[in-house]
């Protein structure tokens, strides 16, 4: 995208930003998100130069150019990078660029052009470059076609008329320049008279501002722990805002679920109330996809065919800016579907417009789904990330590094193609899954000579096998493109494409696993006969701090960041450059009481025996309290056991988390909370899931939370893994391994209790290793108070008749 420093009166610009944009848009559609954009055309062109390097030995491949154009007072450098340069015969130079085409498909005059332009303007720059006449060709390599010699088309290059349509450009990126600057002036106006969206700021709140407006002027990041409903979001969105809006700056906020995607949207429109700004919501491919094809290329589905001139004779992008200051996914699927353009194209276009994005953590972390504007060459130093829940981005960063080969997912593949395919291109792909299946299965059953019912090891991966196999699968992959395309049988969730992509992805981490050995650990599994192949990233800051430690700052907001060291470090922020936050409770803390029942245990060895004294102490405490009462476990089995135990007069409706459920049965759930027409309700549910964390329960419908133990992760390799890297690395190995991620879902499932100054509630923590200094240690300070643990124990069901006989009695 084309920079402009006003100061200076320099502007940087790539050869794409000289180009029309609708033209490029169109180009674009075929290589953001879409396969061809990392593999297929790829593979085609490398294939293509590697023959070229071999051959010819003045051939040079993605060559880069810079070149500098004063214009109207105006110094523009132009970036570029030519596919590749050689010499003919005669000497002279020639420019390359080369486009995958497809078989039977007649380039389209717009599109030649287009390429043509492109080509001719490398050549020009070589020129201004090196002094010397340059020569340029269109290079066109068909799809699927193994002749190795591909189409030329000699492009003319006038050397006057490029340099006449450059300035012409030029005045036009100047002209859009001038009009944006207007904007940016009315939006700093906007930002001295932006107010806090609420009548005033809750105590610990201005904390959170001015510590948040400190970091965002020092350009520093910033982690700030404080309790769940103190309003974190809103006090850290507030400042970033108001920075944003008065140096011009985007800010994304980044988030791990749907609902906190609202929450941070429905705080954004109470503060946009002069409509000085616009902001959008991302929603994942999938869900704003307008005909669930699979495959997202303008050959293949009709809202991107045509989707430039679609777009731009629409007035589409201008027509949602205008009309809607937040841009809600529902309204930008509706009005693109009306025109009949790509409605996620059309979400990523917005978010180049727009000064907010709320998004999942993937768009800025996951290597394979990551905007544009978080890939690896992108200038980020004028973004601002406000990252909520930022504990949860410790695993899901390890997740994005962690990928698996499943041999069963691979014979699946096989025999779907082989019921579905028939002829040559059916035995061919089914022979290649085939194959990645026997792949895994050799190295597994040489891990397990005996075999297993269930099990992890860690192993050598057949590594160089499925790098050999990369080659065919790719000639397949395109191969099975074009198949689909002539005989017109796209299908969604296509065994094979899904199959191809989880191979890329695995060798893509492989790579990185190779170069960074000490950060991944390679596994090998059995489980329910299947037999897997396993990356496991133990630690992936490395990556994660490469996306935060470009941007203007980063801003973690989490009711759990203890020790700020682990999650610092984890994360990858910059111990130098990074401040740190801690908000004690702003609420009364006669209006909740905390007990810890000491006498039973949920530990793995022994919790067996206590399953019973849990469901009888549990209903007890249900039985008291005159309300909703959640109660949260590790784990579904624990759960199960102790439901089937509970007392049968308990007074309470008792609703049980199922593994299976999905949202809309999350959401009855909910409702039923709510409503208070068929009694109190008594609800089951597992800690780290959708009822304990990200979720509101406000006013009157929770009255008790009970935390059935410290909520450990299962003991597995990967933990046992991750233990002897956090005792090499920290000398806590097991504290940070499983007590870390217990508390935090401790904590944050206690956080639905308390979230605002009017709530009152018991928590009850079921188990005596609370009492223990390892894990009360990691409790909130405003828990303790500077007390011991032990001082905190007590029977649940009498604490909690204790407090809400005074609680009804207060005035």
């Amino acid at each position: 995208m084309a920079r402009f420093d006003d100061e200076s009166l320099t502007l940087r610009l790539s050869v794409a930003d000289l180009l029309e944009r609708d033209l490029v848009r169109r180009i674009g559609f075929g290589q953001r998100g879409g396969f061809e954009r990392l593999w297929v055309g790829q593979a085609i062109h490398s294939h293509y130069q590697e023959q070229a390097l071999a051959r010819d030995g003045s051939y040079q491949r993605e060559v880069v150019l810079r070149s500098t154009i004063e214009h109207r007072g105006w110094t523009v450098e132009v970036l570029g990078r030519i596919d590749a340069v050689r010499r003919d015969p005669d000497g002279v130079q020639v420019v390359e660029e080369i486009k995958s085409v497809r078989r039977d498909v007649e380039l389209s005059p717009t599109l030649a052009e287009l390429y043509r332009r492109q080509a001719a303007l490398y050549a020009w720059m070589l020129s201004q470059e090196s002094g010397e006449l340059i020569r340029a060709e269109l290079v066109l390599i068909t799809i699927g076609d193994d002749d190795p010699d591909p189409q030329r088309i000699e492009v003319e290059v006038d050397a006057r008329a490029l340099e006449a349509g450059i300035r012409r450009r030029l005045d036009q990126l100047l002209h859009e320049h001038q009009t944006r600057r207007s904007a940016r002036e009315q939006r700093r106006a906007a930002a001295a008279r932006l107010a806090f969206p609420f009548h005033r700021p809750r105590p610990g709140q201005e904390q959170i501002v001015e510590a948040v407006t400190r970091a965002l002027d020092q350009r520093e990041h910033l982690l700030v722990e404080a309790p769940t409903g103190l309003g974190k979001t809103a006090a850290a969105l507030f400042p970033a805002l108001r920075h944003a809006l008065e140096h011009d700056r985007r800010v994304f906020v980044l988030t791990a679920k749907t609902l906190q995607q609202r929450m941070s949207t429905a705080v954004l429109e109470m503060l946009n109330t002069e409509g000085a700004f616009r902001s959008l919501r991302l929603r994942a491919k999938a869900r704003m996809c307008a005909n669930h094809e699979v495959l997202c290329h303008e050959d293949y589905c009709g809202y991107a065919r045509d989707y430039s001139l679609k777009l731009s004779r629409s007035g589409l992008l201008s027509q949602l800016m205008d009309d809607h200051p937040h841009l809600d996914p529902d309204a930008i699927f509706g009005a693109s579907r009306d025109h009949e353009v790509c409605p996620f194209e059309v979400s990523l276009e917005l978010t180049e417009k727009v000064q907010v994005v709320v998004c999942d953590y993937n768009y800025a972390f996951d290597p394979h789904v990551a905007l544009s504007a978080f890939g690896a060459d992108s200038d980020l130093s004028d973004t601002v990330l406000v990252i909520d829940e930022i504990h949860n981005l410790v695993d899901r960063g390890r997740g994005y590094y962690s990928p698996v080969l499943s041999a069963r997912a691979a014979r699946s593949t096989a025999d779907s193609i082989a019921r579905l395919e028939t002829g040559p291109i059916g035995e061919r792909l089914s022979a290649l899954a085939t194959e990645v299946a026997r792949l895994v299965e050799r190295a597994v059953a040489e891990a397990f000579p005996e075999g297993a019912g269930r099990a992890t090891v860690e192993g050598d991966l057949p590594s160089e096998e499925l790098w050999g196999l990369r080659p065919s699968l790719d000639r397949a992959f395109v191969d099975y493109l074009e198949h689909r395309r002539e005989t017109r049988s796209f299908r969604s969730e296509d065994p094979f494409v899904r199959l191809y992509f989880e191979v890329l992805r695995f060798l893509d981490t492989l790579a990185l696993a190779e170069r960074h050995g000490e950060s991944f650990a390679r596994c090998l599994e059995v489980e329910d006969e299947d037999s897997r192949l396993r990356l496991l990233c133990k630690d992936a800051s490395r990556y994660l701090g490469a996306v935060i430690q470009r941007c203007r700052s980063a801003i973690g907001l989490s009711a759990t960041l203890s020790p700020p060291e682990f999650y610092r470090d984890l994360l990858g922020f910059d111990p130098q450059r990074t401040a740190e936050l801690r908000v004690p409770s702003p609420f009364p803390a006669e209006h909740r009481a905390l007990v810890i029942d000491g006498t039973v245990s949920t530990e793995w060895r022994v919790r067996a025996r206590y399953y019973q004294p849990i469901a009888e102490r549990l209903g007890a405490l249900a039985s008291t309290v005159p309300g909703n009462c959640l109660a949260l476990f590790p784990s579904y089995a624990f759960l199960a056991e102790v439901a089937e135990r509970l007392p049968t007069d308990l007074g309470k409706r008792v609703l049980v988390q199922r593994r299976a459920d999905d949202e809309r049965q999350r959401e009855e759930i909910l409702d039923t909370l709510r409503g208070a027409l068929f009694g109190d309700v008594l609800l089951l549910a597992v800690a780290g899931g959708v009822f304990a964390e990200g979720v509101d329960y406000p006013g009157d419908m929770l009255k008790a939370v009970a935390v059935i133990g410290p909520c450990l992760p299962a003991v597995s390799l990967e933990q046992k893994l991750l233990q002897e890297y956090y005792e090499e690395r920290f000398g806590r190995g097991f504290e940070y391994a499983f007590v870390v991620p217990g508390m935090t879902r401790v904590v944050q499932a206690a956080g639905r209790l308390i979230r605002s100054p009017g709530d009152r509630g018991v928590i009850a923590l079921f188990g005596r290793r609370f009492l223990s200094e390892l894990y009360s240690r990691h409790m909130p300070m405003d828990w303790l108070e500077g007390a011991e643990a032990d001082g905190l124990s007590g029977d649940p069901a009498e604490v909690a008749a204790a407090f809400f006989e005074v609680a009804t009695s207060a005035p």
